[in-house]
């Protein structure tokens, strides 16, 4: 399989254009709400059916929908007979595929409006995502409709029309004039409308943009127009994926290996000549303190003019149809948290993006357990009471720090970069305890979640985390058995660690104390 790689670049769009493109997002949003709708419906037909209440695991779901074709009203084949539908990725995308044909008003349908079946083939990946993800992921219920505004992505792929040529059915696209052509209706030739829309380029990354871009034409494979609200307003991005060799920036990888110890909200590092513990995505954490406190607003001002709509405990009423009055304050305030929310995503991904190049230079093997970061969300089953207040104690757990910190995010950027210089990062199971084990003696202890700091049978007293990834940073991954570790390199490493580590700890002392904010106290360092 040949490498690809996306790039990613800025439209110059008019308001007229801009209008357009409005429309056709608002049009493929409706098209998906009425294939959901289609689906949801047949699918809550089958739960009713002994046959499919039978099936115990999603492979005797598949087997049943196989089965068990269905058709739509209005869907016709090739030979003017219905369609035959399945429920499965393959079948909603035929499907969709027919859905061109549709009409939107008296003598109009969405062919005419340009809609084609390749934007309809990009639809239906959307569509059957969102019932793969209710199949597979226990946390997903139920398949939902998108609201006006939450669908922000259109594309073709490139296939090989009549007369033997690779197109972007719908659009066009022009490298030599950095420009984008997206078609407005259902005509061929002169009688074919476009906008032309200006593909615009950063100073900065010129070179890079350039680089990925000199295969020309033949090397994009799909061609996606990507819209997204900034400060209130939209702005329109291509994203190219390109087949081909990926560009680089000029980083290079380190040699030997570096263990990784990740944390809901930190991660700790040990490596040749490094040891260190930073808090992911640190620069979150006022944002996330102003969209709590923007979201309280934002409820207070809906109750206060919806009173109705809510039962004497604060609960909303359920069982009936309810009608929202939104003020221009409550609207306005909803703008600026999803202004927020924006701001906040981009910043946790571009300190990911920091924290991830600074490592490149550390190894080319990164070793980092492979956490069920899912289940640090989950909350308690158990019901435990304090037994020095009697009280019932909470069941919360990390999903707010996960959700604001983004640990698996981090471990996803670093992997791609690493394997893109040829290095390697090694997911190894959670049994080999790099957290308990005690090379000194060779034992393993386990240790509560509030012990921050680890003593060693030879008297060293360590930071857990840091200790974790000197232990990861050893392990011999390629042993069948598990808990293989490498005490020799170990013992001769330990004093560099031990120097390492001390001087981490002063550095992380003196930033504590510029930043109160901080998790990790620098007393528990």
């Amino acid at each position: 399989m040949n490498e690809v790689f996306v790039l990613e670049l800025p439209l110059q769009v008019e308001k007229y254009q801009a209008d357009l493109l409005n429309k056709r997002y608002e049009q493929l949003r409706q098209l998906y709400n009425y294939v959901q709708g289609k689906l949801l419906r047949q699918y809550r037909y089958f739960e009713q059916m002994k046959e499919f209440q039978a099936c115990k695991t999603f492979k005797e779901k598949k087997d049943f929908f196989r089965r068990h074709p269905f058709h739509i009203d209005g869907i016709l084949g090739s030979n003017k007979e219905l369609y035959d539908i399945t429920f499965d990725e393959y079948g909603i995308n035929g499907f969709v595929g027919k859905l061109g044909k549709k009409q939107v008003s008296a003598g109009v349908t969405y062919a005419d409006l340009g809609i084609t079946s390749t934007l309809l083939d990009r639809l239906s990946l959307a569509v059957w995502a969102a019932w793969d993800k209710m199949f597979y992921d226990y946390h997903t219920q139920r398949v939902t409709f998108r609201k006006y505004g939450e669908l922000n992505i259109f594309g073709s792929r490139k296939k090989t029309n009549g007369s033997g040529k690779k197109v972007f059915s719908g659009m066009e696209l022009h490298l030599e004039k950095m420009e984008v052509a997206i078609k407005l209706n259902g005509k061929v030739g002169k009688a074919a409308k476009f906008i032309t829309l200006p593909i615009l380029h950063n100073p900065k990354h010129i070179d890079y943009e350039m680089w990925a871009l000199k295969g020309g034409f033949d090397s994009v494979t799909v061609l996606t127009i990507v819209r997204r609200l900034v400060r209130s307003q939209y702005k329109y991005y291509i994203q190219l994926t390109i087949e081909g060799e990926k560009p680089q920036k000029g980083r290079k990888l380190g040699k030997g290996n570096v263990g990784i110890d990740l944390g809901p909200t930190t991660v700790a590092v040990s490596g040749v000549n490094v040891v260190s513990i930073d808090k992911l995505a640190s620069k979150c954490d006022d944002i996330q303190e102003e969209i709590t406190r923007l979201s309280r607003r934002i409820d207070r001002s809906r109750r206060a003019n919806n009173p109705q709509n809510f039962n004497e405990d604060g609960t909303i009423k359920r069982g009936i149809k309810l009608v929202w009055n939104d003020s221009n304050r409550y609207k306005e305030l909803r703008r600026e948290l999803a202004e927020l929310r924006r701001k906040q995503a981009a910043i946790r991904k571009q300190q990911h993006i920091e924290r991830a190049n600074a490592l490149l230079k550390e190894g080319d093997t990164f070793i980092v357990e492979n956490n069920p970061i899912s289940s640090w969300t989950t909350r308690a089953k158990e019901t435990k009471v304090n037994e020095k207040t009697g009280k019932i104690q909470k069941k919360k757990r990390f999903g707010k720090s996960v959700a604001n910190h983004a640990p698996s995010m981090f471990v996803s950027i670093l992997e791609n970069k690493v394997k893109s210089l040829g290095g390697d990062l090694v997911k190894v199971d959670t049994k080999n305890a790099a957290s308990q084990y005690d090379f000194t003696n060779n034992s393993f202890t386990k240790h509560e979640l509030k012990e921050r700091n680890v003593t060693l049978s030879n008297g060293d007293t360590h930071q857990r985390d840091m200790l974790a990834a000197f232990n990861l940073q050893h392990l011999q991954y390629d042993e069948k058995d598990d808990k293989q570790y490498d005490t020799e390199a170990m013992t001769a490493d330990y004093e560099r660690f031990c120097q390492l580590e001390q001087e981490e700890i002063l550095r992380y002392k003196n930033k504590v104390k510029k930043d109160d904010r901080s998790t990790i106290g620098a007393e528990k360092l």
